[in-house]
C-alpha cells in the first residue's frame, strides 16, 4: 500500500511540474536557414560567384573546360541568385 501511495504521490508531482514541450520552438532552425540564405545571397554570395564565375572564364579562355560545364556554373548562379523570386513564382 505504501508503494502505490509513493507511487501515486510521484506521478502527481511529475503531472504538477510538466512544462510545454520545447520541440515546439523552431525558432533556431528559422534562424539558422535565414542566416544561411542571407549569406548565400548577400556581400559573401556574390563574392564566392564571382570568385566562381571568373574562374571558368579563365579556364575557358584557356581551353582548359568544356562547354557544358561553363554553362552548368552559369546557370547554378542564375539559379541561386534568382531563388527567392523562383519560390516567390509557386
Amino acid at each position: 500500500m505504501a508503494v502505490l501511495i509513493r507511487s501515486l504521490g510521484i506521478a502527481m508531482l511529475i503531472v504538477l511540474s510538466a512544462a510545454p514541450a520545447v520541440a515546439q520552438d523552431l525558432s533556431p532552425i528559422d534562424n539558422f536557414f535565414q542566416t544561411v540564405g542571407d549569406a548565400l545571397t548577400g556581400t559573401t554570395g556574390r563574392a564566392i560567384g564571382l570568385v566562381a564565375l571568373a574562374g571558368v572564364g579563365v579556364l575557358f579562355l584557356t581551353g582548359r573546360i568544356q562547354l557544358m560545364a561553363s554553362l552548368s556554373v552559369a546557370l547554378g548562379l542564375v539559379i541561386l541568385y534568382g531563388a527567392a523570386t523562383i519560390l516567390g513564382g509557386f
